[in-house]
């Protein structure tokens, strides 16, 4: 098997599941609380209709690439083994042009399984730090996928590579 071969696209491709996106108000079921980012800007809902959010720091832009959080949100078509599912979120990572591994972990987000990948990567002449996490969120009788994303131009990394850090770590879901 290939890198590809590893992705959450072939995986569930594999399963025959779909992972269809899932926007704000059905997040709210499940508690999803994300942290603020002071100074960073909501990107408007219709550039990015397949994101639940996606904020950006335009005034930390450097050579044309604005820092940005995304995060992805997709309900599954029914369910899967989810320590199999989060494996492949760490393919995802390695399938990108010149990925340079910085960290990885299987820890759990409070309580919910959980991946971890940070590392570098060129994309469109950029070089760019990266850092994702995947929680998969069990809700009544739905599936849910949870990507929280921070990329970054690797020159910024040392002064907001916390923040990256932050974001990704204190996303809440649930409620209380």
């Amino acid at each position: 098997m290939t890198v590809r071969d590893h992705t959450i696209v072939s995986f569930l491709n594999r399963q025959g599941v779909e992972l269809v996106p899932a926007h704000r108000s059905e997040c709210d079921r499940f508690g999803l609380d994300l942290p603020a980012l002071p100074g960073w800007d909501a990107v408007p809902e219709h550039l990015f209709p397949h994101a639940t959010t996606v904020l950006c720091s335009s005034e930390n832009a450097v050579d044309g690439f604005v820092p940005n959080a995304m995060v992805l949100v997709g309900k599954l078509t029914r369910s899967v083994d989810s320590k199999s599912l989060l494996e492949c979120g760490f393919g995802d990572s390695r399938v990108l042009p010149g990925w340079l591994e910085v960290s990885r972990d299987r820890a759990p987000l409070r309580g919910l399984p959980s991946v971890s990948i940070a590392g570098r990567y060129e994309w469109d002449g950029h070089l760019l730090f990266a850092r994702t996490r995947y929680v998969v969120v069990h809700h009544i009788v739905d599936q849910y996928l949870v990507q929280v994303t921070v990329t970054l131009p690797d020159s910024l990394r040392d002064r907001m590579g916390r923040l990256a850090d932050e974001f990704v770590d204190e996303v809440r879901i649930g409620r209380g």
